[in-house]
C-alpha cells in the first residue's frame, strides 16, 4: 500500500501548475477598474454641475477616456485568449499611465494621491512573480521623470487655488523624489514577500488537498477490494457504511437501503446480541467471535473493535466479518488430503507385503486341484481359496491404483468426448436398468489438462456409484462447463443420498453404503483428482440425492 500511496503523491506533484494569474482574476480587474473610473466620472460630474467655480476638469475627462479606452483594449485581449501574464503586464502598465496622468493633473509633485502607484504595485506583486519589484522601479521612474520634468519646466507647471503656478525648489523635487523611490521599494519588497509566501501557501495546501483526496480515493478503493466484509456502525448501533464484500455476504441488493438500519436487522445472529456486543466494543476490542446468520444460516466469523474520530474519540465500532464456509470447506479438504496421504502410504506397505504370499498361495491352490486323488469338495474348497486369493488381489491392485496413481504425463484431452465415451459404455452395463435415465449437458468441446486414463476412472467410478445409489431407477444428470481456467463437471443423481457421517468419510478407503463394494472407488477418484490438481466436493442428504463436484484445470486458450 505504501509504494501506491507514494506514487500517487508523485503524480499529485507532476501536475500542471495553475496560470498566474488566471483569466477570471483579470476579469475582476477590468470590472474594478470600469467602476472606479465610472465612480470618478460621476463625481466630476456632480461637482461641475454644483459649483459656481470655473474647474480646470478637462484633463480629468481625458484621463477618464483614456482609461475607457484602455479597457475596451483589455477585454480584446481576452476575447482573443492572450496569455494571462502578457493581459497582466498590459494592464498594470495602462493603470501606471493612468495613475502617472492623474497625479500629474492633481499637482506633480505636490499631489496628495502620489500614493496611488502603491495600489499599481500592490496589484503587481500579487499577480506576476517579481512583479512587485519591476513596477516599483517603473514608478519611481515615472514619478522621477514627472517631477525633473515639471522642475525643468519642459511640462507645465500646475496651478495653485488661486491660479498661480507653483514653481518647486531642486531640494523639494529631490527629496520627493527620494521618499517616494524608497517608499515604493519597500511596500514592493514587502508586498512581494508576503506574496509569495501566500503563493507558497497556497501551493502547499492545494498539494496536501490533492494528496488527502488521492489517498481516501484509495483508501475507500482498498475497502471496496478488500474480500472481507466490513460494517461500520454508531454507538446505537445503527449502520453508517457496508462494503462490497459484506454486501455479497449478507446477501443485501440496496446497501441504501440499509444505512440507517439497526445491526440487528441488518446482520443478526442466532448466538449473540448486538447490543451486549455493541457496549463491549465501546470500551475494548472484542475478539474474535463466531455466529450464524438467522436469515441464511450462513457461518461468520468476526471481530469488533472500536470506531474512533480524529481525536481519537469513540463514535462507533467497526464489524470484520468474513464467510466461514469456503475456509471450513478448505481445511476438510486439508484434513482428507493429510488422511488420504497417511491412508495411501499405508496401503502401499500393505499391497507390496501381501501380494507376493498372495500369488504363492493362489499359485499352490492351483496346483494341489491339478493333482489327482482330491475328492469334490476338496476341489470346491481349492476353487474357494483360488477366487477368494484373486479377489483380494484386486482390492490390492485398488489400493495400488488409489495409493500410487503414476507419473501422469498430462495433455489436451477433450471433457465432452469422454463424458460421452463413458455414457455410451454405462448404457451397455449390467448396472443399468429400465427406469434409469442418463442425461449429459456438456458444450460440444470442452479441453482440459490430464491424463486420460486417470479421467476415465474419475467419469466411470462415479457415474458407476450414482447409478448405484438409484437400485429402484432415477435420472442421472451429467453436466459440464468452463468457469475461466477451470471446467466444472457435476453428477447429481436422485438416489437415496447420505448421511453427514457418510458424506464426510466418503473418500476414505473401505466407506460404502454398497453390500458387495470395496469402498475404494471415491478413494481412487480422490486420489485421481489431486493428482490432476483438482478439488472434488460432494452435497448430499439422505433420500434427497447427492451432487458430486468435480473442477479440473482448463486447457490454456479462450473459453
Amino acid at each position: 500500500m505504501v509504494p501506491v500511496v507514494q506514487a500517487a503523491r508523485a503524480g499529485g506533484n507532476d501536475a500542471p501548475p495553475v496560470e498566474t494569474p488566471s483569466p477570471r482574476t483579470l476579469r475582476w480587474l477590468i470590472g474594478l477598474r470600469l467602476v472606479v473610473v465610472s465612480t470618478l466620472f460621476i463625481g466630476i460630474l456632480l461637482i461641475q454641475v454644483n459649483t459656481q467655480l470655473i474647474l480646470p476638469l478637462k484633463s480629468f475627462y481625458t484621463l477618464i477616456l483614456l482609461a475607457y479606452g484602455l479597457s475596451l483594449l483589455y477585454l480584446v485581449l481576452q476575447v482573443r485568449r492572450v496569455r494571462p501574464k502578457i493581459q497582466a503586464m498590459v494592464q498594470l502598465v495602462g493603470d501606471l499611465v493612468i495613475v502617472t496622468g492623474f497625479v500629474y493633473v492633481t499637482g506633480g509633485v505636490f499631489s496628495p494621491f502620489s500614493f496611488l502607484y502603491l495600489t499599481v504595485i500592490v496589484v503587481a506583486a500579487a499577480m506576476i512573480p517579481a512583479g512587485g519589484v519591476v513596477f516599483a522601479g517603473l514608478s519611481a521612474v515615472a514619478y522621477g521623470l514627472q517631477a525633473l520634468l515639471m522642475y525643468y519646466q519642459l511640462l507645465p507647471l500646475p496651478l495653485s487655488l488661486e491660479g498661480v503656478p507653483i514653481s518647486p525648489s531642486a531640494s523639494r523635487v529631490l527629496q520627493q523624489i527620494l521618499i517616494h523611490v524608497v517608499g515604493f521599494i519597500l511596500v514592493a519588497v514587502l508586498v512581494s514577500y508576503l506574496t509569495e509566501s501566500l503563493r507558497r501557501a497556497h501551493t502547499m495546501l492545494e498539494e496536501e488537498t490533492e494528496r488527502t483526496k488521492q489517498f481516501v480515493a484509495l483508501t475507500e478503493h482498498v475497502v471496496r477490494s478488500v474480500g472481507a466484509g466490513i460494517v461500520a456502525a454508531d454507538l446505537d448501533g445503527r449502520v453508517l457504511y457496508i462494503n462490497p464484500a459484506g454486501c455479497s455476504i449478507l446477501g443485501i441488493t440496496d446497501v441504501d437501503g440499509e444505512v440507517g438500519r439497526p445491526l440487528e436487522e441488518v446482520m443478526p445472529l442466532s448466538e449473540h446480541n448486538w447490543g451486549l456486543i455493541a457496549n463491549r466494543a465501546r470500551v475494548q476490542s472484542v475478539g474474535r467471535i463466531e455466529g450464524t446468520l438467522e436469515h441464511s444460516a450462513v457461518r461468520l466469523g468476526l471481530s469488533v473493535d472500536p470506531l474512533r474520530d480524529e481525536r481519537a474519540r469513540i463514535v462507533g465500532f467497526i464489524v470484520n466479518f468474513q464467510d466461514l464456509t469456503e475456509l471450513r470447506l478448505e481445511a476438510e479438504r486439508e484434513r482428507m488430503r493429510d488422511r488420504m496421504a497417511a491412508t495411501g502410504e499405508m496401503a502401499a506397505r500393505m499391497a507390496h507385503e501381501i501380494k507376493n504370499p498372495l500369488a504363492s498361495i493362489s499359485g499352490s491352490a492351483q496346483m494341489l486341484g491339478s493333482v489327482g486323488g482330491i475328492d469334490a469338495t476338496g476341489r470346491r474348497l481349492l476353487d474357494i481359496v483360488v477366487d477368494e486369493s484373486r479377489r483380494l488381489s484386486g482390492i490390492l491392485d485398488g489400493f495400488l491404483v488409489f495409493a500410487r496413481p503414476g507419473q501422469a504425463t498430462h495433455h489436451v484431452c477433450d471433457l465432452s468426448q469422454l463424458l460421452n465415451d463413458c455414457l455410451a459404455l454405462l448404457r451397455r452395463s449390467d448396472e443399468i436398468g429400465p427406469n434409469h435415465r442418463l442425461i449429459l449437458d456438456a458444450p460440444d468441446r470442452l479441453e482440459l489438462l490430464g491424463e486420460e486414463h486417470l479421467l476415465r476412472q474419475i467419469f466411470w467410478n462415479l457415474s458407476r456409484n450414482a447409478l448405484q445409489a438409484m437400485p429402484d431407477g432415477g435420472t442421472l444428470r451429467i453436466s459440464a462447463e468452463r468457469r475461466d481456467s477451470t471446467a466444472v463437471i457435476r453428477w447429481r443423481d436422485t438416489g437415496v443420498g447420505m448421511s453427514d457421517e457418510v458424506r464426510r468419510r466418503a473418500f476414505e478407503p473401505f466407506v460404502t453404503t454398497q453390500t458387495n463394494g470395496t469402498g475404494l472407488g471415491l478413494a481412487v477418484v480422490y486420489s485421481a483428482v489431486q493428482e490432476h490438481g483438482g478439488s472434488v466436493d460432494i452435497v448430499s442428504a439422505p433420500g434427497r440425492g447427492t451432487t458430486v463436484t468435480v473442477e479440473l484445470p482448463a486447457a490454456l486458450g479462450e473459453p
